[in-house]
């Protein structure tokens, strides 16, 4: 009884050991060179590899090699849109928020909204950031502005004239062309500057956030009393929140090199 419960545990196993070797190698593969690989006979590979096509798991192609299946990559999706985006950002924003002094958020960014999700306090204990669940402004915070970037012009364009582009403070963008403008260097730079736009005295940076297949859906942001964004502090809390943008989009599953 014992030993008829064991099969089909090492059978899945053996069956996860050929799904690994695939994903290290990065390739399709015959059946040989997977037994060889695995140390399994190639009568215990193929029958594997036959029950996984049946759910979609492996796939052969015309030359007879094997490849990971569509089903794998329904799952993958599955669990990343699962994962609480709060929990795998925290850790870097406490890092981000210790190294630089100053607030640290990350923001949902999508079909124009753009959310404040989870944020940790600078050293200085002042409280500079929207509260958790605040939607912010497109044209007058950076991560708004981020979000613009990623969009077409055309789409920029419409988002701005539906949305209006009210004051917040007098160094508020409130007209269309010179907003484009900006939404062009942001693309060069490959980040946003809030420069006391939407509160008097904040500056900010955001970068942008790649998910799993490479969307850009987050944006990771440093938000504080800067004196200038043209002095030393700024570039590194430029330079700190890259850095964690990256860290947070290598943990979501996003890698730069199979986009």
């Amino acid at each position: 009884m014992n030993r008829d419960r064991q099969v089909p545990i090492q059978s899945l196993g053996k069956a996860m050991r050929l799904l690994d070797i695939l994903q290290e190698q990065g390739r399709p593969m015959h059946l040989a060179e997977l037994a060889q690989l695995a140390g399994y006979p190639k009568s215990s590979v193929y029958a594997l590899l036959t029950s996984m096509r049946a759910y979609s798991y492996i796939e052969q192609r015309a030359d007879g090699r094997y490849a990971l299946g569509i089903r794998l990559y329904e799952c993958g999706r599955t669990v990343s849109a699962a994962w609480d985006i709060s929990s795998v950002a925290r850790p870097y924003l406490e890092q981000l928020a210790e190294q630089t002094g100053a607030s640290a958020v990350i923001t949902y960014l999508e079909n124009g909204h753009i959310i404040n999700l989870e944020q940790v306090a600078g050293r200085s204990g002042v409280q500079v950031l929207s509260e958790v669940g605040t939607r912010l402004p497109l044209h007058a915070t950076a991560q708004g502005k981020l979000y613009l970037a990623t969009c077409s012009d055309a789409d920029a364009r419409a988002l701005l004239s539906a949305r209006g582009m009210p004051a917040y403070t007098p160094h508020t963008l409130t007209e269309l062309e010179p907003a484009m403008e900006q939404l062009a260097q942001i693309r060069r730079d490959g980040y946003a500057i809030e420069n006391g736009e939407y509160k008097i005295g904040l500056r900010a940076v955001a970068m942008p956030v790649h998910d799993r297949d490479g969307t850009v859906r987050y944006a990771v942001s440093v938000v504080g009393l800067f004196r200038r964004i043209n002095s030393s502090e700024f570039e590194e809390a430029i330079a700190a929140t890259l850095a964690a943008a990256q860290q947070i989009a290598t943990a979501l599953g996003y890698r730069e090199n199979i986009r």
